[in-house]
């Protein structure tokens, strides 16, 4: 069943929104697109391209076509969701950082949050500890979540990363005499650094949540590509001499692929 498409001055929209089989798609003309296809994101979302002649009872043809690739990947999106809860802010929820899995905790503290040089984030022995006003203090809720400590928590990330994988690079630079351009930093989705042909590496700060080791075979891989521009032997042969077992730091990688979800401007995974 098609629900009303939304339309203005009786031409169609860039985008429209349909449910078919119970599920929302959302379909977006493209005046170049000559045939239909379609996208699907691991927070569930579904998106059609069309071309702009292509009818609706087409597009839902197609899409009921998909029926079984759409139910397949749901599932293993299901599945990769449930290994990877989204985080509530909760008092005693565990949050990764430089390898370690460390407790959220929040205390109050007796100077105002804003002054100079008092930090709102900081790591205590295994805990992550937010602070409180001590204003607040007395209705603060810790049974409760707290979704508003989210972006003070991600500049803590943020900061650290930076100052860490500046280090890193200087060092690493010094060892394997290759010396980066520019130095740039993002929160990148599938991507954990990168090197431009003009010999700039950019890096992302999200590494901050993976093991010392880790973040160092990163950042060798990213210096190495300033003397092979590639992945042949000699490349790899490079990155070997600077990082031992560098095969378990790429699974590594793979596998915590979606750790860092939480420090996402918008998740990968949930909507």
């Amino acid at each position: 069943r098609r629900d009303l498409v939304k339309r203005i001055g009786g031409f169609k929209r860039p985008s429209e929104k349909l449910t078919i089989s119970g599920r929302q798609i959302e379909v977006v003309r493209k005046p170049y697109k000559r045939s239909l296809g379609l996208t699907l994101k691991l927070n569930g979302e579904i998106r059609v391209s069309a071309p702009l002649s292509v009818t609706l009872a087409r597009i839902e043809q197609f899409v009921l076509s998909q029926d079984a690739w759409i139910e397949t990947h749901l599932a293993k999106y299901q599945v990769l969701r449930e290994a990877h809860p989204q985080k509530k802010f909760l008092s005693g929820e565990e949050f990764p950082f430089m390898g370690k899995n460390l407790k959220l905790a929040f205390e109050p503290v007796g100077l105002n949050l804003q002054a100079k040089g008092k930090e709102k984030v900081r790591v205590d022995g295994d805990r992550l500890v937010c602070s409180v006003r001590t204003e607040d203090w007395s209705s603060f809720d810790l049974a409760q979540a707290h979704p508003e400590y989210r972006a003070l928590i991600s500049a803590f990330y943020q900061k650290n990363a930076r100052t860490l994988l500046t280090e890193r690079v200087g060092e690493y630079a010094a060892r394997m005499n290759l010396h980066p351009k520019g130095l740039s930093f993002r929160a990148q989705k599938t991507r954990w650094g990168s090197c431009s042909s003009q010999g700039k590496i950019s890096l992302n700060w999200k590494l901050v949540i993976a093991p010392l080791e880790v973040i160092d075979y990163v950042v060798i891989h990213e210096l190495a590509h300033l003397q092979f521009y590639n992945h042949s032997k000699s490349f790899w042969n490079l990155v070997g001499t600077q990082s031992e077992n560098y095969l378990a730091k790429r699974e590594w990688l793979k596998t915590h692929q979606f750790d860092a979800d939480f420090l996402a401007s918008q998740s990968e995974l949930y909507l």
